[in-house]
């Protein structure tokens, strides 16, 4: 049992419109420190349009460097220094966009002064102020499993530092239990201990035994409030474990004959524009990395592999050449090439897949899907790991949710363990997919790229 104070939903909101108003308030205080007097209606009119148009920039820039991620909104320690990156970043957009637009005020020592005035402000927003109105009352929380998800849930309950007084209710050998013992033991513990929410992993066969119990627990106890173990480390941790799911979860949350004509019609719109503007700068480096291949083994600079695409078809996919060879990826399993210096420089920036803008425009990938494997290793792990083919239902992307939450990705070689993870991003993704959580997914790439964690 884990006493911890439960957020309420919405709490991006919250973040959201709190921040905007300390942008606002800011800018108010930067005005009245630099005119040393409450600034006048003119002024504040003068410097209300632009700095509205920065506050919207400003606010994709906090997403952008995570600061609406939960990990990071409820995580002290990593606040002050997020803030601060972000804000300079957000000073660097403002400079330039009054260099482009001058709107007739000279911002250099307001910009300077709203640095100081914003960051200090929005870390104590953000440290002090935004934890006292997103959490309740002090709750009684009984997680019941001792999967390795129960585990994970359990952590964070007891990790974060808005979670305190933790007990633990322990379900014993699967082999000793006694269901009726544990029934005892249940009603008397949440009884005892005044449990306001029950956590259960209901795929544990002991625990679903006990969905009576729960049921009836709920309705004679009107403030407990029951949830099923998925739904709850889905939330927290962004992913679907295999082991979380069945034919049921299949047949529940994907449907391949449901029609999404808008959202498929605007991908794919965007999915075109983006690669033709994309297209301009490629054709640009082209040269000068053509050269530097050439220059450091005299081998191919572009060449075509097969990759796993859409309903597991596979595709021909441009690429940078960034090995010491090439793989055909119909019998690739483990290579044994090696990752060159140039070529290593080519992945991190990402330019090495520039090429595949071609592919984007042809249909066979998208901007943001699951990452495409080779086939003969896709078959292996479809053999080995259950649901893997699911990720197939959706088109392959040049980044996606597995991409920005989970940089230790297997590469060159048969990886099950760290698959199963990758894969649980992608299930995550081929539930939630819309325009939105593609747009998330493309602001935290380029937060990737710009701060070079990626892999």
């Amino acid at each position: 049992m884990t006493s911890m104070h439960v957020f309420v939903r919405g709490s991006t909101v919250v973040l959201l419109i709190g921040d905007l108003s300390i942008f606002l308030g800011s800018l108010v205080l930067t005005l009245l420190v630099r005119y040393r007097q409450i600034p006048s209606s003119e002024i504040v009119d003068q410097h209300l349009v632009p700095f509205l148009i920065l506050f919207t920039v400003w606010s994709l820039v906090f997403v952008i460097t995570g600061l609406y991620d939960r990990k990071v909104a409820f995580a002290r320690k990593q606040i002050p220094g997020v803030v601060l990156r972000a804000q300079i970043i957000n000073i660097l957009v403002a400079g330039i966009f009054f260099f482009l637009f001058p709107w007739g005020i000279a911002p250099k020592t307001n910009l300077l002064i709203y640095l100081v005035i914003s960051s200090f402000l929005i870390t104590v927003w953000r440290l002090y102020i935004f934890p006292l109105i997103v959490t309740g009352k002090t709750m009684r929380v009984l997680i019941l499993g001792d999967s390795d998800e129960s585990l994970a849930v359990a952590r964070v309950f007891v990790s974060n530092p808005y979670f305190k007084n933790v007990q633990a209710f322990t379900l014993g050998s699967r082999d000793t239990t006694d269901i009726h013992e544990l029934r005892a033991s249940l009603l008397r513990f949440a009884e005892d201990k005044k449990i306001d929410v029950i956590i259960a992993d209901m795929q544990d066969s002991r625990i679903e035994q006990l969905s009576k119990d729960f049921y009836s627990l709920v309705f004679a106890e009107k403030d407990i409030q029951f949830f099923n173990l998925p739904a709850i480390y889905e939330q927290l941790y962004h992913r679907i474990p295999p082991s979380l799911i069945g034919e049921v979860w299949f047949l529940e949350n994907v449907t391949t004959g449901s029609p999404h004509y808008a959202y498929d019609f605007l991908k794919r719109s965007i999915d075109i524009l983006g690669a033709l503007l994309l297209l301009v700068p490629f054709l640009i480096i082209f040269p000068a990395v053509a050269m530097l291949i050439k220059i450091q083994d005299g081998g191919v600079v572009l060449y075509k592999t097969k990759r796993s695409g859409q309903f597991n078809r596979p595709v021909d996919i441009l690429k940078f050449r960034t090995m010491t060879g090439t793989d055909d990826g119909m019998t690739t399993v483990n290579t044994t090439l090696q990752v060159t210096r140039l070529g290593n420089i080519l992945r991190k920036s990402r330019i090495d897949e520039l090429p595949q803008l071609l592919n984007v425009l042809r249909g066979d990938l998208s901007f943001i899907g699951p990452r495409p494997d080779f086939p003969a290793r896709a078959a292996v792990y479809a053999e080995q790991i259950p649901y893997y083919n699911l990720r197939h239902l959706v088109k392959p992307g040049l980044s996606g949710w597995a991409q920005i939450n989970n940089y230790d990705v297997p590469r060159g070689e048969i990886d099950t363990e760290r698959t199963i993870e990758k894969l649980s991003f992608d299930l995550y993704y081929l539930k939630h997919h819309s325009l939105l959580l593609d747009i998330e997914i493309t602001l935290k790439t380029i937060n990737t790229l710009l701060m070079r964690t990626g892999t």
